[in-house]
């Protein structure tokens, strides 16, 4: 008797797994590319998974291989910079190390498939706990998870962000969880909402904000009561006054997930009080805000579009949302989720709207940076509005009928006037304003044909699920697309080989982004330049002067390209060797030629020029005078290398330089005893020697990372406290 209690049991839930097999069908367009590197097209030059992610990735796995320990520091970009410090690291995002255990880009792949399945079933579960039925419900978590905008921004590299937006429905699931007695013995109480929030912000902490503000706009006007209130008997939004109790609710989650993410956000906090970020200019805020003429993306799929523009949510997603607008079916739901769309499209035109750079004036304002991120939430609440438009069509609660059908006909209308319009005025076809036409006709066609009785439930179902997958997979396919791990230019190849084989240690520099972060990190190489939105302000400052190449403004690059391309932007500037080789900077690469004295030609591959530079001083060397550059300095022998440590021979007299970053953290020992750490040139690291041959150790102990670590422990112990002493709700 129990082994067929068991039996049935087990395949109870084979069924229940099944039927979600629908949300697989996004994933295929992964398989052809599984092993290759995601990027915006077959020609996009740029994907910041390969310029960030991947290299990042790379020195993670190098760390634990040679030194055995988790980096805190890298020396790959900008000289050197406090790896646990950027966000763009990975290091503290736990879901993130399992892509390392696989190949990469395989990895990386892997685990966007699985946030987006994550993304999908968060939304699933949380539609059923609104009372929808499982058709509407997946119906929505096909949507969230097929979002063009996800893909669009996965072909660009955006990985964390990824990451992150997948989260964000679970975060309303866990605050119904909190409160409802009816979310199934599997969630009820499964995680605090701090907790989904911390995750979140470890992802990505561009999304958390935006997270952060719906949960918060959730929690004031989404009571979660009966399942009777939530099928529209009575309102969940009858009382928008939270009670003493939910006060203390929202303050003990973010209490909680301040100190879940503290091992981030503190160190995150120290680096962009140095860095250029703290600096932000309005018009640097409201980057990419979205054009007001970028609106008809919403109805016309831009192919191939920008991925910070990219609206579009489906045609047949648009016209379950007209539905759900027009039918008389939870309403203050349905208000809900329309002001959450309208508020984010709102949002994301930014500098268009001139009353939101008032804005830009509060303090912190600057996370918030390139507004059209909210298009995800436009997204999500698209997704959500679709679902209950589905689920009022099938649940025969469509009441205004006529309404519906004018609404229909109005949105057709619309897009087949539009699509004959660009046709008159341009004499041609546009195959965007064709196929977003297309879509907003057939499905509107589809429902009215379920509205007349046209044709049984079942096939009309296929029928719909069939024709969104379709405009999805068109979408998305020109969003995202995928490249091998070995396609790379024969001539980049060489060029790492090359500066691989000299004698190092050393540092290159590119004012044409010549040699980029992924090829430099194939061949170990360390860089002078980069790409990393937070940049230290005292380096910048000083290779402003340094590369001779002058910064308007912020910029995510170093050197900046004015014009946005790399070979010609920067050809009429000219690097100081001197100050070049204070950074250790052996070698140039350039796309052009550099008559610089003090740079002298070595190789040349094809289009790119190799400059040996004569003015470079050694990774570490002893001055008697550092108010001089290079003048009668003795090199110092560095004994061990380590992200955390260095460990350095020298024979004083002098100023011993170490050519690193200075950053807090990073003390010094000579011979045992703690010294001052200098900072030769208000740059580099250095410390006073006395006569004779010395050790000298300079060792990385970031207060705010052992300080964020200790916050995680008492956010772990919070966490175990709640789920031990949490009193158990009624059944």
């Amino acid at each position: 008797m129990a082994a067929r209690n068991v039996s049935k049991s087990w395949r109870s839930a084979v069924r229940k797994v099944l039927a979600f097999w629908p949300l697989l069908l996004p994933l295929f367009i992964f398989l052809p590319g599984l092993n290759g590197f995601p990027y915006p097209s077959l020609n996009a030059p740029y994907s910041d998974l390969v310029i960030s992610h991947y290299p990042n990735a790379l020195y993670i796995k190098r760390a634990l291989s040679e030194w055995g320990v988790v980096p805190l520091w890298s020396p790959t970009i900008l000289s050197g910079y406090p790896f646990a410090a950027n966000p763009l690291s990975g290091l503290w995002y736990p879901l993130g190390w399992v892509a390392l255990v696989f190949p990469l880009p395989l990895g990386f792949n892997l685990m966007a498939m699985a946030h987006l399945l994550l993304g999908g079933v968060g939304l699933y579960r949380l539609l059923r706990l609104e009372g929808l039925t499982h058709v509407a419900a997946l119906f929505g978590a096909l949507t969230l998870e097929s979002l063009p905008k996800l893909f669009a921004h996965y072909g660009a590299g955006h990985l964390t962000l990824v990451y992150a937006v997948s989260w964000t429905p679970w975060l309303l699931v866990a605050h119904v969880s909190s409160f409802s007695n009816s979310t199934g013995r599997y969630l009820r109480g499964f995680a605090p909402p701090g907790l989904i929030l911390a995750l979140i912000f470890l992802a990505d902490p561009r999304w958390m904000p935006y997270a952060g503000a719906l949960w918060l706009f959730f929690t004031f006007a989404h009571r979660h009561l009966s399942q009777k209130e939530r099928t529209g008997e009575n309102s969940p939004f009858s009382n928008l006054q939270l009670p003493i109790s939910n006060i203390q609710y929202l303050i003990s989650n973010l209490i909680l997930s301040a100190f879940l993410a503290a091992p981030l956000a503190l160190p995150l906090l120290e680096y962009t009080w140095f860095s250029t970020r703290s600096s932000l200019a309005v018009e640097d805020i409201f980057a990419h805000s979205l054009p007001l003429a970028r609106l008809l993306g919403l109805v016309f799929p831009d192919f191939g579009g920008h991925h910070e523009w990219m609206l579009y949510p489906g045609g047949a997603v648009l016209v379950l949302l007209l539905l759900a607008l027009l039918a008389d079916h939870r309403r203050k739901q349905v208000r809900f989720w329309a002001i959450i769309f309208v508020l984010s499209a709102l949002y994301a035109l930014g500098s268009n709207l001139p009353l939101l750079q008032h804005l830009a004036r509060i303090p912190g304002f600057d996370l918030l940076r390139v507004p059209a991120r909210s298009l995800f939430l436009m997204g999500l609440a698209g997704a959500v509005l679709a679902s209950f438009g589905l689920d009022a069509l099938l649940s025969g609660r469509i009441t205004k009928i006529r309404a519906v059908h004018l609404g229909l006909t109005g949105l057709s209308a619309f897009c087949v006037l539009f699509v004959l319009s660009v046709r008159l005025w341009t004499g041609h076809w546009v195959d965007q304003f064709l196929w977003g036409g297309a879509a907003i006709f057939l499905g509107s066609l589809w429902v009215m044909i379920l509205l007349m009785g046209g044709l049984p439930r079942q096939i009309w179902l296929v029928g719909l699920f069939g024709m969104a997958i379709l405009d999805w997979g068109a979408v998305n396919a020109s969003v995202l697309s995928f490249r091998p791990p070995a396609h790379q230019s024969s001539e980049l190849a060489l060029v790492g080989r090359y500066l691989a084989d000299q004698a190092g240690p050393f540092r290159v520099y590119s004012p044409s982004y010549s040699l980029p972060q992924d090829v430099a990190a194939r061949h170990g190489l360390q860089l002078a330049d980069g790409v990393d939105p937070l940049q230290l302000t005292a380096y910048a400052e000083f290779m402003d002067v340094a590369t001779g190449v002058p910064r308007d403004g912020y910029s995510v690059t170093l050197p900046s390209f004015a014009e946005g391309d790399p070979s010609t932007d920067n050809a009429a500037y000219r690097p100081v060797p001197e100050m070049l080789g204070l950074l250790n900077v052996g070698y140039v690469v350039a796309a052009y030629e550099l008559p610089v004295e003090g740079l002298v030609l070595q190789e040349k591959f094809e289009e790119l020029w190799i400059y040996e530079n004569t003015q470079a001083l050694p990774r570490a060397w002893i001055q008697p005078d550092d108010t001089d550059i290079g003048s009668g300095v003795t090199p110092a022998v560095i004994e061990e290398w380590q992200s955390h440590k260095i460990t350095i021979q020298a024979q004083g007299p002098g100023l011993l330089v170490l050519s690193e970053i200075a950053y807090p953290g990073w003390g010094v020992r000579v011979d045992g005893e703690r010294e001052e750490v200098e900072t030769p040139f208000g740059l580099l690291r250095g410390v006073m020697l006395e006569a004779g041959k010395q050790e000298v150790v300079f060792y990385f102990r970031p207060t705010t990372v052992y300080l964020g670590l200790g916050c995680f422990a008492i956010g772990v112990v919070l966490l175990v406290l709640r789920n031990r002493f949490q009193r158990p709700r009624p059944r």
